[in-house]
């Protein structure tokens, strides 16, 4: 059986993070238009006009023992025609992005049971660790982290087929212990824990065809998903980071061009982490407020490529989205990081509006949308200083945004 890759990564998204130390290392005077200071109050403002006939999104009590207000959640419109979409059949994936997945372990419980039906799993850790008494008690999607600068087309495929393999035959008469395989992490940057090294749209094309033939060879109905992409604000320079839709074509004419004209032949369903920013949920993508879209609706720009550029009929999953809590209220005003993420930020209540809104926007507006994986759940749990980095101050557990999003209807 072939050697599967166990070497370190960072678990989180690193698209932001990038975005942060490219910033700061140009200085003050680069400061790109999306990114400027807010006003004093962070949350968001009124809603566009075109979006006036949406019903507002009730903000959750401000006592987090008190019953959370109803919410309301949309089914796709459909008064224009359905569109037909290829791959496995799955329920639609309300997703959490897990640090400590262990918690959710049946022989030692940490966390309450949930309500979202899919967990995240971005690290890669003995396959003994998802399976037989550890088997997670929802769907789990697993990040499988070979596929970056270093490695060949052949190296991941052989990575992807120990994983099947193993997930196959540790699960036993109840099936295999992992649903689906996301094929690495913002490959559109070059940052450690993302591309680590020059970005290669070809290169990764390969290595997503080669981790895709593999894993369908041992199960068929294993649900395949492309690495996220990350929006970058343009920064179209691949030893830094290429932008997310000049990436996304290279990626699709790559596969089109050896895979007999089917652009879509090597996943099931397109991979994409369209955070909030300094957005709203529902900020029109052409406006100023989503530069290269930076904001939650910029995802839209992927799908239509997709689609209408190139005519692949696959959905597209969320792989992370999230808004940040108020790191200035947590004592962070000085963090090195805080430069770049000042605007991000929301009151406890915002954060939840903001997430819980932006589900009911995909669900309402989305037919192709298959999947929403909220980063993150817990990383402010982490054995790190509060400060340290942003990456804890995404965090829902134990914030108004984990009780709305959990009370939170999910057809």
């Amino acid at each position: 059986m072939p050697r599967m890759s166990a070497r370190p990564v960072r678990l989180a998204s690193v698209g932001i993070a990038l975005l942060a130390a490219l910033w700061l290392a140009a200085g003050p005077t680069a400061r790109p238009s999306w990114a400027a200071v807010p006003a004093a109050d962070p949350d968001r403002g009124p809603a566009p006009a075109s979006e006036a006939a949406i019903p507002p999104v009730a903000a959750p009590a401000a006592d987090p023992a008190a019953d959370p207000a109803p919410q309301r959640v949309f089914l796709p419109f459909l008064g224009q025609g359905a569109l037909f979409f290829g791959g496995p059949a799955v329920p639609f994936a309300y997703g959490w992005g897990v640090f400590n997945w262990r918690a959710y372990w049946p022989a030692n419980t940490q966390y309450p049971a949930t309500s979202f039906n899919w967990i995240k799993v971005a690290e890669n850790p003995k396959p003994e660790e998802l399976c037989g008494i550890f088997r997670l008690p929802y769907r789990v999607l697993l990040r499988l982290n070979k596929a970056d600068a270093n490695a060949t087309a052949a190296q991941v495929g052989e990575d992807a087929a120990a994983w099947a393999e193993s997930v196959v035959a540790l699960g036993g008469a109840a099936g295999p212990c992992v649903d689906a395989f996301e094929i690495g992490n913002e490959p559109n940057l070059s940052m450690t824990g993302a591309f680590g090294g020059p970005v290669n749209p070809e290169l990764y094309a390969d290595q997503l065809c080669a981790a895709y033939t593999a894993i369908k060879a041992r199960r068929p109905d294993f649900v395949v998903v492309s690495a996220g992409l990350a929006p970058t604000a343009g920064l179209p320079d691949p030893t830094l980071a290429l932008t997310d839709t000049v990436f996304l074509r290279r990626m699709l004419a790559r596969i089109q061009a050896t895979q007999a004209g089917d652009a879509g032949a090597c996943f099931d369903v397109l991979g994409y982490h369209n955070y909030g920013f300094r957005a709203a949920f529902d900020a029109d993508p052409a406006g100023p407020a989503c530069l290269e879209r930076s904001c939650y609706r910029g995802v839209e720009a992927a799908f239509q490529i997709l689609h209408e550029e190139y005519g692949v009929a696959k959905r597209v999953w969320t792989t992370e989205t999230g808004w940040t809590r108020d790191f200035f209220a947590g004592g962070c005003e000085s963090a090195p990081w805080v430069g770049f993420f000042n605007g991000f930020q929301r009151s406890d209540q915002g954060q939840a509006a903001e997430l819980v809104g932006a589900l009911q926007y995909g669900r309402r507006h989305w037919q192709w949308l298959g999947g929403v994986f909220v980063f993150n759940l817990d990383y402010d749990r982490r054995n790190q200083d509060a400060c340290q980095d942003e990456q804890g101050w995404f965090a829902v557990k134990g914030y108004a945004a984990e009780q709305a999003l959990e009370a939170m209807p999910k057809p």
